[in-house]
């Protein structure tokens, strides 16, 4: 079999345009990430025993501790309001 030459490959701009319309459209993005091969395997391993898509995966676990680091922090700025309004009814 011979290899295509690059001059024989059409570019279907019609289809290329409807592509990054849709991609445009999307609320993901595609990113590049290093991880470390335990942790991978362990994804994999989860990805596997889950039957989600091991990307799809680590985006929902991602999205769930960064949702528990917002109410960590929430509750941080409430703490540190009722505190400091406790520090003032000391004072006075």
């Amino acid at each position: 079999m011979r290899r295509p030459r690059i001059s024989d490959v059409k570019v279907d701009t019609v289809r290329t345009r409807t592509l990054r319309a849709e991609m445009a459209g999307r609320r993901s993005v595609k990113i590049t990430i290093n991880l470390d091969a335990e942790s991978l395997a362990k994804l994999k391993e989860l990805s596997a025993d889950s039957g989600i898509p091991y990307q799809r995966l680590l985006n929902g676990l991602l999205k769930e501790r960064l949702a528990k680091a917002d109410t960590v922090h929430s509750r941080l700025d409430r703490i540190e309001k009722e505190l400091a309004r406790v520090k003032k009814t000391l004072a006075a």
